[in-house]
């Protein structure tokens, strides 16, 4: 597309279902796009709920949207500071099947996940923060899209979640605490009500089924354990023989009062500029990310992230990503199993703020179990 300025991204996105490219050779009406709404399911405060049955199971899913909920009940006097990214820290995710690997590594934070279905789709997802009012019941609800299919790739379908090949796929939603999105300082005569997560899928529902082909990877998220900044200075990423890198996203956070990270809770706390300085992703072979002359410049990173994400807002405070996909061909994603060290490489500006951490999120791609050196 040589002198055309519009971007792959500008063909294909999940909320715009007109564009979805057609699957196979032929031009007639072979597929339908449903929007399957699998439930609405109830999340006990503290702990995990697991959904299973009710997932439909059977045909190629694109994404999974999950509308997460719940309600803040204010007595007389209730007051409270509601932490920043609220409500999604109330909640972390799993995703798994019964064959291939994790598609969501366990305990992965809906702050990750949120953000970076907003950096793919241009867009964020729709949010209401919690509020704490005096004899007041309030509501507060985030939706957070699983991207299967990935909007910015040259073939979005070579990762679409084929759920054909499965029996069962499992959703693990973990529900915290209030004081996980509330201030526990401030708080006072305010609990937190219940939680539900409303559940829908978006998957092709071909009249003419597709070939057990179509899927040719697996999407895979994880989650590393934070970091304390300036003494750690980097991550050691995974080295298995059938994952690739596509991004790496990274958030620092912390400060004082209700900005401060907790420690070992990744992606708590708020997003601040004022950590990181560069970024680098190296190996045994070479940089991968950056060069010998140093890392990437916080500033480019996130000048460079804010373009190739199309983000017409202010780009997020803290967040920044590594993309090793930008031109929309998984063949380019970071091949992790054949180096035997790999790592995320920081360093920091000076006088940073106090109670701080760094958080990554890993989106890459995985071989199916029984596809060609899987």
């Amino acid at each position: 597309m040589k002198g055309d300025s519009m971007k792959l991204s500008d063909y294909f996105k999940l909320r715009d279902f007109d564009r979805i490219p057609l699957i196979g050779s032929e031009k007639g009406d072979r597929a339908e796009i449903e929007r399957i709404f699998a439930g609405t399911f109830t999340l006990p405060a503290g702990q995990p709920t697991i959904i299973s049955r009710e997932l439909p199971v059977g045909d190629p899913w694109l994404a999974m949207r999950i509308n997460l909920r719940g309600q803040i009940v204010g007595a007389a006097g209730a007051a409270g500071t509601v932490l920043s990214d609220g409500p999604l820290k109330l909640w972390q995710l799993a995703l798994t099947t019964d064959i291939d690997r994790d598609v969501i590594e366990p305990s992965v934070s809906a702050v990750a996940l949120w953000n970076y279905a907003k950096f793919l789709n241009g867009t964020s997802g729709d949010i209401v923060a919690p509020t704490v009012v005096a004899a007041t019941t309030t509501d507060f609800n985030a939706v957070v899209t699983i991207p299967f299919a990935d909007p910015l790739m040259a073939v979005p379908m070579d990762s679409v979640l084929d759920t054909r090949r499965y029996n069962s796929v499992t959703l693990t939603i973990t529900t915290g605490v209030i004081t996980d999105i509330i201030d526990s300082a401030t708080l006072a005569n305010a609990t937190l009500g219940t939680c539900f997560a409303d559940i829908e899928i978006v998957r092709v529902s071909p009249r003419v089924p597709l070939p057990l082909t179509t899927a040719k990877i697996l999407p895979f998220y994880k989650r590393h354990a934070a970091i304390v900044p300036a003494a750690d200075t980097f991550i050691n990423l995974d080295r298995i023989p059938t994952l690739a890198i596509k991004r790496i996203c990274v958030r620092t956070a912390g400060g004082a009062g209700v900005a401060a990270a907790v420690a070992g809770v990744p992606f708590s706390g708020t997003g601040v500029n004022t950590i990181l300085d560069t970024m680098r992703v190296s190996s045994n072979y070479r940089d991968h990310f950056g060069s010998a002359l140093g890392g990437v410049s916080r500033r480019t990173l996130q000048g460079g992230n804010k373009e190739n994400y199309a983000c017409e807002a202010a780009w997020p405070a803290g967040w920044y990503v590594a993309d090793f996909v930008l031109d929309g061909s998984n063949w380019s994603a970071l091949a992790t199993g054949d180096k035997s060290v790999l790592q995320a490489i920081f360093s920091y500006q000076a006088a940073p703020p106090a109670n701080i951490q760094l958080a990554a999120l890993v989106a890459g791609v995985q071989k199916l179990r029984g596809a060609e050196g899987a």
